[in-house]
């Protein structure tokens, strides 16, 4: 197995068509805490990504701290939205549908998607996701995404967002979403300022 990715929480390795996500143990926890914060957290990422109503990676196999799925041929759409903003339309879709399905990414940036040679777009990484009904963390999904459009994609944010949007409101809550937004980027604000 080759190793391609690493992370806070788990390494990520390759063996041919197949992806393998390994969460590490953290030194600094207690072991028996340690094991049982890895199991709860692999179990809730495979449940997630077996419930996705969206196209993800396929689900093979999971234990206590490894998630085994379909590796996914393509480009990260970090690469490739700069290019293209108007993939940020199938993003909104996507988003969509999970959160009408109460389903929050948790950490939805642009590195975290994947662009099928197809023209297929894959959802990836569902380590932070979540359920939720809740209006403020459909919000707060919607709030990482616009502030990695910020960071790494300035020169198309504006653009992309209109498309994003375009794509988002087909969710029966989006309106409602979109308002909280507002309050959420406030607080975003108020902060930075303080800092």
């Amino acid at each position: 197995m080759n190793e391609i990715a690493r992370g806070a929480e788990a390494v990520i390795y390759q063996d041919k068509e197949r992806v393998v996500k390994k969460r590490v143990s953290k030194g600094y926890r207690h072991p028996e805490l340690d094991a049982e914060l890895i199991k709860a957290r692999t179990k809730r990422e495979a449940k997630f990504i077996h419930d996705l109503p969206i196209p993800g990676p396929k689900l093979h196999d999971v234990d206590a701290s490894t998630v085994t799925m379909d590796f996914i041929p393509g480009k990260k759409v970090v690469d490739v939205i700069d290019e293209q903003p108007e993939l940020a339309q199938k993003i909104g879709e996507h988003l969509s549908k999970l959160h009408d399905k109460n389903m929050i990414h948790g950490d939805l940036t642009t590195s975290n998607m994947i662009l099928k040679p197809d023209g297929e777009l894959v959802f990836i990484d569902f380590g932070l996701s979540f359920y939720s009904d809740k209006i403020e963390d459909k919000s707060v999904d919607i709030h990482l995404f616009k502030e990695a459009l910020e960071s790494k994609h300035f020169r198309v944010e504006a653009k992309a967002y209109r498309y994003f949007l375009k794509g988002y409101r087909s969710s029966k809550h989006a309106e409602d979403v979109l308002e909280r937004l507002k309050k959420v980027e406030q607080r975003g604000r108020y902060k930075n300022k303080g800092s």
